[in-house]
């Protein structure tokens, strides 16, 4: 990501969760993970979800349903807090270029494929990659240059 502008806020509060640039770097992450597993992506499991799922075992449920949105957010900025921010911006950059590789060499029809990412069944391959690249990163980004702007005056 040249010129992100993340590094100067990496530890303020960019959103009004409270969120640093870190901490929407490592949301991202998160998300972003979750197509390159779609994708086929040779990964491993995120520690943090796999914790949490030893701990929903745990309690005795027989197929303990996997975190909300909210909850794999609050796993996922947990699990990134000690790292730096050139850390976790490499971590992200990493993964980006993980699923543009994958997705370049995809077919038209695999791209049209609605049945990729099992766990977001109906929604064609391309919609999944734009909706978490195109749709959903600006608004976090928008929040980051603010900070960003704000604290370079």
């Amino acid at each position: 990501m040249p010129g992100f502008p993340g590094g100067g806020v990496a530890n303020v509060p960019v959103t009004a969760e409270g969120w640093t640039a870190k901490d929407v770097l490592a949301h991202c992450i998160h998300w972003v993970t979750q197509v390159a597993f779609g994708l086929g992506v040779a990964l491993a499991p995120p520690v943090y979800m796999m914790e949490g799922r030893r701990r929903r075992e745990g309690t005795g449920v027989s197929n303990p349903p996997m975190p909300t949105g909210a909850e794999s957010n609050a796993l996922a900025v947990a699990f990134y807090q000690d790292w730096t921010f050139e850390r976790v911006r490499s971590e992200l950059d990493g993964l980006v270029d993980a699923v543009a590789e994958r997705a370049s060499a995809r077919s038209d029809d695999q791209m049209n494929a609605t049945d990729a990412v099992p766990w977001l069944p109906g929604r064609p391959l391309w919609h999944i990659i734009g909706g978490e690249t195109f749709l959903h990163w600006p608004e976090h980004s928008e929040a980051i240059e603010r900070a960003a702007a704000e604290a370079s005056r």
